[in-house]
This record gives C-alpha cells, structure tokens and sequence, in this order.
C-alpha cells in the first residue's frame, strides 16, 4: 500500500492510497483462485476506521481473462452468478467498503475516458475527506496514472 498527497497547501483533503489486487502478493500472476484468508489479510490491510472508498481498475489481462477470476466474486461489468465485487465485500465486511469500477487492461494505457471519469470520481470523494485506495493487479502501474492526473488538478 502506497500513500499520496491529496492535499493542497491551502488545505488538506481526504487520503489516497494505491495497492495491488487480493493476493497478488500471495499467488503473484498465476491463475489461481485466492483463498479467504488471503482475502481477508487484504481487507484488513486496507487504511484505518470508517468508509473506505476501494477505486477498482481491475478489468482484464491482454489475452481477455478477466482479472476477476482469482475470486469468489466478479466485476459488476460482467454477467454470472457470483456476486459482485461490491456485494461480497457487503456480505462478508459490512457497509464500509465501497466500490466503484472502472475496468481496464492490464499492461496497457488507461483509456482516456476512464482516466477522466476515474479521476473525476476519485477528486470528489478526496474533497469530502474520504479514504479512497485505487486498486490495478500490481498497484503500480495503472493506479500511479490515475493519482499522476489527480496530482495535476490539486
């Protein structure tokens, strides 16, 4: 987990935080399927008490397997039976994790209109003082965009 300026010198703003998705750090880039204990080592990593605002970028690898296949949910963006992303953190967390998805590819640059519509999003919820962790596979490449661009309208 990584943590960025969200402020300006005027005044502070909410927190911003980047990390990689469940597990990445447990199964890496095979295609295994994340236990529940890795997933709930995840969750309680995630930054501090109350509202945490989870800004996913997951969506899919290069050869089109979606980055939801580690897990016991899928992207709301997807059809199936597994419950959402969203969902299962209700189910299991409780309220104070909250989703929004924004999905992208893996390896590849972030769409400009996702890029706007995320940073958007995330700006919003930084100005009210939220807790806001954007999530990619590594929590390196697409995130680092995403907080790249929010830092220009700070």
């Amino acid at each position: 987990m990584r943590e960025w300026t969200a402020y300006t010198a005027a005044r502070r703003e909410g927190r911003l935080f980047t990390c990689g998705r469940p597990g990445r750090g447990t199964v890496g880039t095979a295609r295994k399927r994340v236990d529940d204990q890795t997933l709930a080592r995840w969750v309680v990593g995630l930054p501090g008490q109350g509202t945490v605002h989870i800004v996913s970028l997951l969506g899919s690898k290069p050869d089109g397997y979606s980055e939801f296949g580690y897990y016991p949910f899928r992207s709301e963006k997807e059809l199936g039976t597994k419950p959402t992303f969203q969902e299962w953190l209700a189910q299991h967390y409780g309220s104070r994790l909250i989703v929004y998805e924004f999905p992208t590819v893996d390896l590849s640059p972030v769409p400009a209109g996702i890029l706007k519509e995320a940073t958007s999003r995330i700006l919003s919820l930084l100005k009210k003082g939220s807790k806001v962790v954007v999530v990619d596979s590594a929590g390196s490449e697409r995130t680092a965009r995403v907080c790249e661009k929010i830092a220009q309208c700070l």
